[in-house]
């Protein structure tokens, strides 16, 4: 179980097993964000509203359209990548690289 959940998480949240691995760091951030915001804002809507049945199926419809627009911007990253097979590049800017460490800074 506790692999399945930490295999759930990478494959949507770390950019280096999401389909958005395939572009641009700076496409990767807008992404992330804009894909944040919206089930930021399903999820307020879907909980504030449980009480009546009419926002009950807002909010389902709501999460399933969530879903739907996640995974096609999954895909359409995916289907936009060089090769199946790629992988992240190891330099994504031409400035110079820095690395952050939490584990040695903590």
């Amino acid at each position: 179980m506790k692999t399945f959940v930490i295999s759930s998480w990478n494959s949507i949240m770390d950019n280096r097993y999401n389909p958005l691995r395939y572009l641009d760091l700076a496409s990767q951030h807008y992404l992330m964000q804009v894909l944040g915001w919206m089930w930021s804002m399903i999820f307020s809507l879907s909980f504030l509203s449980i009480v009546y049945f009419g926002a009950v199926w807002l909010a389902h419809l709501l999460l399933i359209g969530g879903l739907f627009m996640t995974v096609s911007v999954f895909k359409n990253a995916e289907k936009n990548s060089p090769s199946e097979q790629s992988t992240a590049k190891p330099q994504l800017s031409h400035s110079s690289p820095c690395l952050w460490q939490l584990d040695k800074e903590a």
